[in-house]
């Protein structure tokens, strides 16, 4: 019992850091854990059916086991938190951190000769984008992840930057391409994710991590304030710690995974082609892996989106776990875990927005769409050019980052939506409810059962569409607007809209090309 505690302690701490910048799943190394029968759901999911509401209270309705893809791991030596031996009261006065330093750009490094060996480009070198303005109490963190323990060669396969502003407290996430092709300052036009590995190579102040917020601010105009770096062998074992995630998978998806642990990665026999049908899944850490780093049959952009619904689903864990009181003893023992630059004042502070922050709720941002593709003359490897011009484009989804959620709680009340399901697959309003909830509406699911319908049918209840979101809640359920039905004729009704899901309900929906805010 103690060695499985120590276990859990020291995987705990990782997570906990996770979990209080909102962010910090680190992916994917491509190993492989125990291979098991069922990942089929047991409980319902968070985030996605509200645990409490005004009026009148939320129904949790119990997850039906529905999907059976195939050949599905448990989790493997699955753990149930124990009781720590201490407990460390959470601090009564706020806690100090050092001050947070404002970002500049290295001028020195706007020619490519600093550097040695460095070639002439054959890509001409942008000029540096003008750093966006952001609010006095925005914290920007950038969380990578290697394929490697960090120190070894390897590229950065995962680049996101959260931003917490503590106004709200709100946070927002971008995920970046790895093929984003920009300057390295002092370098040359490469891919993002070869950044760190180049400022290592050529001993640049600070290490690769200090060229890559230079990239960053050079080429996207965003000043990063701290950064977490974890290797991703961990990955599968903090998920496992924690009981596994419930995530909401509304896309088909198909690729190729190994078929047990101990088999060869070379060996082309080890491998098969495993499908996740749409549905609710408790994913393991060797499922969650493999759902994250995925990326044959879907695009980078794709990716990103499932590494950010796999980031919040380990943020609702946690806070689930109450896992938060024990920072400030499992930070001095286990802080050797994590690669960052974060104190542990700033660490408390932000574990205690942590709650708040999912409450008033988290923007998703990517960059699908604000790129376009390109191939490099001399090399010819496909990569991804920022676009800059046009409406929509780079300029206005890296300023949202700055900038609370559309749908924030913080500012205004909340919008209910009661769900109906009228199919005969008892997931679909669980799926119909996390599309909501992501996009900041607060959904309610109905123990009613009707009789199936064909068409999904929407209905508002209120004077007028004015502040209603119908906009917006037209598009995640791929409906026209004038479809919506406007009641006014029943202003006690205790809900905002009210869906009822038809048989052409389809969840899937393009998240990268959702509808900005109006």
């Amino acid at each position: 019992m103690n060695s499985s505690r120590s276990f859990l302690r020291t995987v705990f701490i990782v997570v906990l850091l996770l979990i209080v910048i909102s962010a910090g799943i680190l992916f994917w190394q491509n190993s492989a854990a125990t291979s098991a029968q069922s990942n089929l759901p047991t409980r319902a999911l968070s985030a996605a059916v509200p645990t409490h509401t005004p009026e009148p209270p939320t129904v949790s309705p119990t997850l039906a086991q529905t999907y059976t893809p195939g050949p599905s791991p448990t989790i493997g030596n699955t753990a149930t938190l124990a009781a720590p031996a201490t407990h460390t009261p959470s601090p009564t006065v706020t806690p100090t951190s050092r001050p947070q330093i404002v970002p500049t750009l290295d001028a020195t490094l706007a020619i490519p000769t600093l550097l040695p060996d460095v070639p002439t480009p054959e890509t001409p070198i942008p000029t540096a984008v003008p750093t966006f303005e952001i609010p006095s109490k925005t914290t920007n963190i950038l969380l990578l992840g290697n394929d490697t323990p960090a120190g070894e060669e390897s590229r950065t396969d995962t680049i996101i930057i959260v931003a917490i502003n503590r106004d709200g407290p709100t946070a927002s996430i971008l995920s970046i391409p790895r093929d984003l092709y920009v300057y390295i300052p002092g370098s040359i036009m490469n891919r993002i994710n070869t950044a760190v590995t180049r400022g290592d190579e050529k001993n640049y102040p600070g290490g690769g991590v200090a060229l890559l917020e230079q990239t960053i601010l050079y080429n996207l105009g965003i000043p990063i304030h701290y950064y977490a770096r974890v290797d991703f062998a961990a990955f599968q074992e903090i998920v496992d710690a924690i009981g596994g995630v419930d995530i909401a998978a509304s896309c088909r998806l198909q690729d190729w995974r190994l078929k047990s642990p101990e088999l060869d990665i070379n060996d082309e026999d080890s491998w098969e082609q495993f499908a996740l049908e749409p549905g609710i899944y408790h994913m393991d850490g060797d499922l969650a892996l493999w759902y994250a780093r995925s990326r044959r049959t879907t695009s980078d952009f794709d990716r990103g989106r499932r590494q950010q619904q796999i980031l919040r689903a380990m943020l609702n864990q946690g806070l689930d776990l109450d896992l938060l009181p024990q920072v400030p003893t499992l930070w001095n023992t286990y802080k050797d875990r994590v690669e960052t630059d974060i104190d542990i004042g700033l660490i408390l502070q932000l574990a205690a927005l942590a709650p708040k922050i999912r409450e008033n709720g988290i923007q998703n941002l990517y960059l699908g769409g604000k790129v376009e593709s390109w191939v490099v003359p001399s090399s010819g490897a496909q990569v991804l050019l920022p676009i800059w011009e046009g409406d929509d484009m780079m300029k206005e989804t890296i300023a949202r980052l700055f900038q609370p959620p559309a749908l924030n709680r913080a500012n205004r009340a909340p919008i209910y939506v009661e769900i109906i399901n009228a199919t005969d697959n008892p997931d679909m309003a669980l799926l119909a409810a996390d599309n909501l909830a992501t996009h900041g509406f607060v959904p309610v699911i109905s123990p009613d059962s009707p009789q199936k319908n064909a068409q999904t049918q929407i209905s508002y209840y209120g004077a007028n569409f004015k502040g209603s979101y119908d906009w917006l809640l037209s598009w995640i359920f791929n409906a026209y607007r004038s479809t919506i039905q406007l009641v006014t004729d029943e202003p006690d009704y205790p809900y905002d809209y009210r869906v009822v899901l038809g048989d052409n309900y389809n969840p899937c929906r393009p998240e990268l090309y959702a509808p900005t805010p109006q």
